[in-house]
Order: structure tokens, then C-alpha cells, then sequence
């Protein structure tokens, strides 16, 4: 049986925490004092009986992680006896090699996916191992897509577009990590539009449509929205914490969506495809629920499973005669509409 103990080696010498078996109960021991640490950080007394709770643990062990705590980390560990809760006295910092800043937590996602490549490899499991170590520090608050590391490693704008949507990264990661709610000053694109302060709870950042974006629960619309990060003039972590919703599930949230935009709508999309754009569509598919059918004449039919239809009328128009809506109507009467527009405002000689 796995065991940790605390062994006292001799007099005027702190206990230090030894493992029988590092690889696993270290990293279990490890796990639990992040999760003390990050309910004490919430200025939330706490007891030993609902910490053993939440980790499925004993007290005896929540007591010795404590212990451990605040005699070899210095974590400032106050003991209410008429409550028998615990507290921060002041607020620190128990992991400081641990932390990260928005480059570092950056990198760290990149490197995450690149490692992807040698899975199976000697070199992949201990690329594995050495990001599991740290892997609690962001948990599961970021996610990029595969398909768009080229565009951030690559990409000529990368780089500037980093300095403009990152001044707001470390802030909201950290929010995300301590469930801290987070005032935003937003501004929307149009420019007749002031600025809006807004407080929301930060749920996860994602790469999407090659821009990073804050998805965060919006209380007072009762719903998750999604912040573009670019768009945040500023941020500020408060003292409120909060619960995430229970029913929120960010896979389901943006699997129906194309880029940016998510909905709660379930839209069909039919769409045809003419023979010179076909290979293409098939080469990188637009979505992941595409189902296609290739016909005779070398055209492709392609339906989507979307949950909104702002970003694929974008794709579509992009795309001009070489593809047309089969359904729904309301999207294949929108695209005609615009097509009729474009063909006004160029029937005419030029200015």
C-alpha cells in the first residue's frame, strides 16, 4: 500500500515529507496541498471535515497536509478553535516557482500540443511526466486547438497581436484558477458604443478564429458570453468568488460553434460545394460534425451541425459562386440578400 508519512530525523530538524512511493502519492500529496492552498487563498474559512470532503480524504490527512503547510512551507495557517476552521491570516504564496505569468502559461499550452507528436515515445512519456508535474497550476482553464498552432507560431502578426490581447491573460488566468469574479471594462467594436464594466465569472480561455477569447458565466444575463480579449480595456480580479455553473460543460458549449460566436440553437446546415472548391473543403473540413457526400459531377454536398449562423455566413460569402445554401431558408435567404447588395453597389461605374 502507497503511504506518506511525516518522519522527525532529529531534534532542531523541520519533519520533512517523505514518500514511499514518489510517483504516485507525491503527486497526490502535491494535488492536495494546491487545492488547500487555493480554498484557503478565497479568505473562506474552511474545516478539515469539508476539505476531506471535497478531496475524499481523511481529516487525519487534511490535518497533516495543513501541518505540512504551515511548518515547512510558512504558509501564515491560523486555527480558529471555537469554529475549528482554518484561515489565511494574511494573503501568500506557498508555490512561487510554480507560478506562472501569461507567457509562460502560453508557452506551456504550446508545448502541450507539440509534445502530442512524440506520444508513445520515450521522449514523449517523459515530456508527459514533467507536464503533469505542473499541470495543476492551470488545470484546465486554457485550450487551443490543434489546427491553429501553425497560425501562432508562424503567423507574421503573432507577435503583435500577443502584446495587445496578453496584457489581460496572467489577470484572467489567475481569476479562472482562484474563481474569482472578474470586473471587465469591455468595448465592443462599434464605435459609437462606450465601453461597459462588467462583472462576470471566468470560466476558461480559448484560442478561437486565431483570437484568444475569455468564456465567462455573465450573471446578469443569466448565460456564458464570450470576451474577446483584445476588446478588454480593463481587468480586475475582485474579492468575490464564485461557484461555476453545474450544468456548464465547455465542450458542449463550443462544439456546435465555427469561430467565435456560440448559440443555443440547433441549425442544419446544408451546403453545395461546385467541383473547383471541393478537394479543398474535403483537404480541411469547416467543422468538425461535417458529414459530406461527393456526387457525379464532382461536386460536394456538406451539412454542419452549427448552434449559430453568424460565423459560417462569413465562410460562405468568402467563398462567392463556388458554393451555395441548401438549408436552412432563413441562412439561404440572408446569403441572397447580401449577394444582392454587393451586386448593387458594383453595378455602377467606379467613383
Amino acid at each position: 500500500m502507497n503511504r506518506c508519512r511525516i518522519a522527525v530525523h532529529a531534534p532542531k530538524v523541520r519533519p520533512i515529507l517523505k514518500l514511499d512511493n514518489p510517483a504516485d502519492c507525491g503527486r497526490a500529496a502535491l494535488r492536495r496541498v494546491l487545492f488547500i492552498h487555493e480554498r484557503l487563498s478565497n479568505d473562506q474559512p474552511v474545516t478539515a471535515a469539508s476539505l476531506a470532503e471535497e478531496l475524499e480524504t481523511s481529516g487525519r490527512t487534511v490535518k497533516r497536509d495543513i501541518e505540512f503547510m504551515r511548518d515547512q512551507l510558512g504558509a501564515p495557517i491560523e486555527w480558529d478553535a471555537t469554529a475549528h476552521t482554518y484561515t489565511y491570516s494574511r494573503p501568500c504564496d506557498i508555490l512561487p516557482l510554480l507560478r506562472l505569468d501569461a507567457g509562460e502559461a502560453l508557452a506551456l499550452t504550446l508545448a502541450g500540443q507539440t509534445f502530442a507528436a512524440w506520444h508513445g515515445t520515450p521522449l514523449g512519456r517523459a515530456l508527459g511526466v514533467a507536464l503533469g508535474k505542473i499541470a495543476g497550476v492551470i488545470g484546465g482553464a486554457i485550450s487551443v486547438p490543434v489546427s491553429e498552432i501553425r497560425h501562432l507560431v508562424f503567423h507574421p502578426d503573432a507577435a503583435a497581436a500577443a502584446d495587445d490581447e496578453l496584457r489581460h491573460f496572467a489577470t484572467a488566468l489567475e481569476a479562472i484558477r482562484r474563481r474569482r469574479v472578474l470586473r471587465l471594462v469591455y468595448q465592443k467594436p462599434r464605435s459609437d458604443s462606450a465601453p461597459e464594466t462588467r462583472l462576470v465569472h471566468p470560466l476558461h480561455l480559448a484560442f478561437l478564429d486565431h483570437r484568444w477569447v475569455l468564456v465567462a458565466h455573465d450573471p446578469n444575463r443569466g448565460a456564458p458570453r464570450n470576451f474577446l480579449l483584445a476588446r478588454i480595456r480593463e481587468t480586475h480580479a475582485t474579492a468575490g468568488t464564485f461557484t461555476p455553473p453545474p450544468d456548464f460543460d465547455l465542450s458542449s458549449y463550443l462544439r456546435g460553434s465555427l469561430g467565435r460566436f456560440t448559440g443555443r440553437e440547433d441549425h442544419l446546415v446544408q451546403l453545395r460545394f461546385a467541383p473547383r472548391l471541393a478537394p479543398y473543403v474535403r483537404e480541411k473540413p469547416w467543422h468538425a460534425s461535417q458529414v459530406e457526400t461527393l456526387r457525379a459531377d464532382g461536386s460536394l454536398e456538406v451539412a454542419l451541425r452549427l448552434n449559430n449562423l453568424v460565423d459560417v455566413r462569413r465562410h460562405i460569402l468568402a467563398c462567392g459562386h463556388q458554393v451555395e445554401v441548401l438549408a436552412p431558408p432563413e441562412l439561404r435567404t440572408e446569403i441572397a440578400r447580401e449577394i444582392r447588395a454587393a451586386s448593387a453597389l458594383y453595378a455602377g461605374d467606379p467613383p
